[in-house]
Parts: C-alpha cells; sequence; structure tokens
C-alpha cells in the first residue's frame, strides 16, 4: 500500500539580470525562490490497483515519482511505500520498487539491451535460473526476443520503451512508477502497452503512471488522480 498525507514539495530556484552585472550580483546576492510543485496533496493506493497521474506539463507528476522513490525529500508531510518510507533507501522497499522515466534512460546506447539486463540482475541479486524464465517471459510478452541482443541505437522509440519496460520488470517489483513512458509513440502503440501492463498487473501489483494526456484511454486506470 501507498498511503501520502499532507504532502508538499517545493523547488527552491533563483533568477539573476543579465549581462556581467547580473552575474555579480548573483555571485554575491543571489535571488532565491521557493516554486511550489506539490501542495497538501492525499491520496490511498491499495494493493492491485492501477492509478494514473494526469495533468498538464508542470502539474508535479515528475515530482510525485520522484518523492515515491526516494529519489527527493518531501518539503513537509508524509510518504510511504510498503510501511517505509521511500527516503530512507533501504534496501527492502528498493528491491520492492521499478521506476521508469519516459525521458530519462537506462539503457547504454551502444550496448544491447541485454547487457543492461544482465547488470541489473546482477544488481538485484537474482538467481540464474529464475533471471533466466523471467528475461523468456518479458521478451515473449513484449515481443523483443529478436531485438534485445541488438545495440539500443539501432533501435525504433516503441522497441527501446518495451526494452525500458522489460529492465524496470526484470526484478518483479511490487511498486511500479511509470512517467510518461509512451511519450512520443502514437495511440496504437501506446494500446499495446496498456494491454501488456494490465496483464502483468495480475500478479497484483501496484502501477503509477504519470503522463500529460490520457484521455483517449482513460478507461485503462481503475482510478485516476488529476
Amino acid at each position: 500500500m501507498i498511503e501520502i498525507d499532507q504532502l508538499s514539495f517545493d523547488y527552491r530556484t533563483f533568477s539573476k539580470e543579465p549581462g556581467l552585472k547580473g552575474a555579480l550580483q548573483d555571485i554575491f546576492h543571489r535571488k532565491y525562490q521557493l516554486v511550489p510543485a506539490l501542495k497538501d496533496l492525499n491520496l490511498t493506493i491499495k494493493d492491485g490497483e492501477i492509478i494514473g497521474l494526469i495533468g498538464p506539463n508542470g502539474a508535479g507528476k515528475t515530482t510525485l515519482t520522484k518523492l515515491l522513490t526516494g529519489i527527493i525529500q518531501p518539503s513537509s508531510g508524509s510518504v510511504k511505500v510498503a510501511g517505509l518510507i521511500p527516503g530512507s533507501h533501504q534496501k527492502k522497499l528498493l528491491r520492492q520498487i521499478g521506476v521508469m522515466f519516459g525521458q530519462k534512460s537506462q539503457l547504454s546506447w551502444n550496448l544491447p539491451a541485454v547487457d543492461t539486463l544482465n547488470m541489473l540482475a546482477a544488481i538485484y541479486q537474482l538467481k540464474p535460473d529464475r533471471y533466466q524464465d523471467r528475461l523468456r517471459e518479458l521478451c515473449d510478452l513484449l515481443d523483443i526476443g529478436e531485438i534485445v541482443k541488438t545495440p539500443v541505437r539501432k533501435l525504433s522509440l516503441g522497441q527501446r520503451i518495451r526494452c525500458e519496460l522489460a529492465c524496470s520488470l526484470i526484478h518483479e517489483p511490487s511498486y511500479l512508477f511509470l512517467d510518461e513512458p509512451t511519450i512520443g509513440l502514437d495511440l496504437l502503440t501506446q494500446e499495446k502497452i496498456y494491454n501488456f501492463l494490465k496483464t502483468e498487473n495480475r500478479r497484483q501489483f501496484i502501477l503509477a503512471i504519470g503522463d500529460t494526456f490520457f484521455f483517449p484511454l482513460i478507461h485503462f486506470f481503475e482510478k485516476a488522480a488529476i
């Protein structure tokens, strides 16, 4: 279960005047300001639910994903995943979560995806037999068996996204967080990926997806936070 109580987060940024004068002023008298990204968010997600985080750019979807995975700490309020605080970086929690950022890749550009998958298997200390079974399962479900050994730079966007999903799921996480996972993909390809995720969710993990525009596929979600 994910429990979010009065969660807020402010980004600290600064402004600078142009030119040399502005640069000198910035060195000695930098003007900081706080920009709210989330404010007093309350949300509970039960095991097995699929939730869509829908909103325009800057609505805080990526920020929430980072808070749920412990990448950043909240300014106020609390968040718990499986009863644990994400920011504590406990191995027990890190083994239970999978995350994918649509605009950041964990694949190596010049290497085939299988090299990244092998590395993740070592990081998560997966047993060789179980890893091979899981790899074959994901290759079949995502239809990447013929491309997983091809250098990533040779793959299309849709093929790379499917390989990214395999990396996020290889260790069978209980919580999967996807931030704009289908950015740049056509609706038909998006629907295929969402259908795969719904099939995969039969294992009853929590699936949270953030995207800018999901309305053509709103029926995919059991719960939507807008």
